[in-house]
């Protein structure tokens, strides 16, 4: 019995991760749009918690991102940190996450059943299927807290840092994953950016 389900994992596990990978696709790439308007919002001095890279982030970095996103009409109900929070935190990254994470873990977990590799290589497919799973946990929590932390009245510092923490657990276990860090790479690559026309100033009188 043990041998038909192995068998039957053989087959399903690249269509489900095909699937992992095409949602996870389609997430990125619909998030990029509100993603540029952010990036854009933020140009200068300050950019959003996630590429607070390697160093991570603390609550004051938070709160200033949080104020000048507030500060940014997107219509008359929606400010960009509106935005932010939902669709980009919820539920497009969370998306996205969850796809590249089945993907990434179906991808070596078919390879580890599919040519049984022996030794080392056993070893580091194993590593890079649990990486993938641990990515997941990572970034859909990192996208909770960074939630929470947007919609919260005072943004504590112990939430910050866990946050933080998080936010490079998941740099790390993407890596790790070697997968999902090469899918995240080129479709930072392929994906269209906005562009945004400078805006001039009037010709004095």
């Amino acid at each position: 019995m043990l041998s038909c389900l192995v068998d039957a994992l053989r087959y399903v596990l690249p269509a489900i991760s095909f699937i992992g990978l095409i949602v996870g696709g389609i997430a990125y790439v619909t998030n990029q749009p509100y993603r540029d308007d952010i990036d854009h919002a933020l140009r200068g001095d300050l950019k959003i918690p996630e590429r607070m890279l390697p160093w991570g982030y603390n609550a004051d970095q938070v709160r200033q991102v949080k104020e000048r996103l507030r500060g940014k009409l997107v219509d008359d109900r929606q400010t960009l940190l509106d935005v932010y929070v939902s669709p980009v935190l919820y539920w497009n990254d969370i998306v996205f996450a969850v796809g590249i994470a089945v993907f990434s873990a179906s991808l070596w977990l078919w390879v580890l059943l599919q040519f049984e590799p022996t030794g080392l290589a056993r070893w580091l497919v194993i590593i890079f299927a649990a990486s993938g799973v641990l990515y997941g946990i990572a970034d859909v929590a990192e996208d909770v807290m960074l939630a929470r932390l947007f919609r919260a009245n005072r943004v504590s510092a112990d939430e910050a840092h866990l946050a933080s923490a998080l936010t490079l657990a998941k740099v790390v276990t993407m890596s790790a994953s070697v997968a999902g860090g090469l899918v995240f790479l080129v479709l930072n690559v392929l994906t269209p950016h906005k562009t945004f026309a400078p805006v001039n100033s009037p010709a004095p009188s």
